[in-house]
């Protein structure tokens, strides 16, 4: 191999993977292609809402979700079985015949990951349902850009188990690992054809590894024992489900939608 090929090989944008809003920070400072995976719940809902046409509007306070709502005519989701509109995916399912197709969506975790992403800024939604279909559009826009890019896992809030019951710190300022989004990132890492780095080949081999059984780790996981503990057993089932949608969500001007139409 010679010298010019080695430099081509080495500017050849590589895929990565990091963590919560800090990760997300770090990437976006470098000029890399980012994508936000918080499969429990925020991504799945978020994908599963823009494959049925909503566009979603992520707030990381309940307080400016109510502002933001007002000012744009839009639903503010609220608790799941409460409200017409929440994290839960089903309900973006259940109303997809609704002619106000916007939504402001509070999440402590991918809304806040998302709202860290600067004007004029890009990114990503991806989760297990539509990571084929971003690992795709990863090859070909990495390519035509030149950018590296970097998958962000949102993480979670710090657990807390209490007996039989799982409680979450909410006063807690930081994230902690997450398997859910660690194999929602490695199931569009391992579909896509960039060079990866040590750590996202790994976190690809882990999902290799789980991927006949993403429903029992899913369902296993803190924040799925959470949820089935909650009566939303079927959220979780939704988010385990490996390329069921070929959407690709965008961030673009602080709202998710199709790229045609954020």
């Amino acid at each position: 191999m010679d010298s010019r090929s080695e430099i081509l090989k080495i500017q050849r944008p590589v895929i990565d993977i990091d963590w919560a809003i800090e990760g997300l920070r770090y990437a976006m400072d470098r000029g890399n292609i980012v994508v936000i995976v918080d499969t429990l719940r925020f991504s799945t809902a978020a994908v599963t809402a823009v494959n049925n046409g909503f566009t979603i509007y992520p707030v990381s306070t309940r307080q400016s979700g109510m502002k933001l709502a007002r000012k744009l005519g839009a639903h503010l989701a609220g608790r799941p079985g409460r409200s017409k509109y929440s994290i839960s995916p089903h309900c973006y399912i259940k109303n997809r015949n609704d002619p106000n197709k916007k939504v402001v969506l509070f999440s402590p975790n991918g809304a806040t990951c998302s709202e860290s992403v600067k004007t004029g800024q890009i990114a990503l939604i991806g989760c297990l349902l539509n990571a084929r279909a971003v690992a795709v559009n990863l090859d070909r826009i990495g390519g035509e850009l030149g950018k590296d890019v970097t998958i962000i896992a949102a993480g979670e809030q710090r657990a807390l188990t209490t007996g039989r019951r799982i409680t979450y710190d909410l006063e807690s300022g930081y994230r902690v690992f997450a398997i859910e989004d660690y194999l929602g990132a490695g199931a569009i890492i391992a579909q896509c054809r960039l060079p990866r780095t040590a750590e996202a080949e790994l976190c690809a081999r882990a999902f290799s590894a789980a991927r006949r059984r993403l429903g029992y780790f899913l369902k296993s996981s803190f924040s799925g024992r959470y949820l089935i503990g909650n009566r939303m057993r079927g959220d979780v089932e939704h988010a385990s489900r490996l390329n069921l949608y070929e959407v690709l969500p965008v961030l673009r001007g602080r709202c998710i939608g199709r790229l045609d139409r954020c």
